[in-house]
């Protein structure tokens, strides 16, 4: 069976659906039946497990609840200047009451 990788910092985000959640990070590595889940959980714990293709779909970037801080941006932005971080708009809004 071959295992396909993809460039290193480059990986695809992918989206896992278990029996009662998702799960969000990255494809490692996958064959044509099962996909290397990379992501780290709340606690900072890091995973990787190979789960079964049919359940995983990939996502974009921006649409990932985890995004590796290591990536390289110009991969992800190309349209972005080297080095630089894009500019993307908040998810959580700050409570301004007077």
């Amino acid at each position: 069976m071959t295992v396909t990788h993809a460039p290193y910092r480059r990986e695809p985000y992918v989206r896992f659906r278990t029996p009662s959640s998702f799960i969000d990070g990255k494809a490692a590595a996958w064959t044509r039946v099962s996909v290397l889940l990379h992501w780290i959980d709340d606690l900072g714990r890091v995973h990787n497990r190979w789960v079964p293709a049919e359940n995983v779909r990939r996502v974009a970037r921006d649409d990932s609840s985890w995004q590796d801080p290591y990536d390289d941006w110009s991969f992800y932005y190309p349209e972005a200047s080297a080095g630089s971080c894009p500019e993307r708009p908040s998810r959580e809004l700050l409570s301004t009451a007077a």
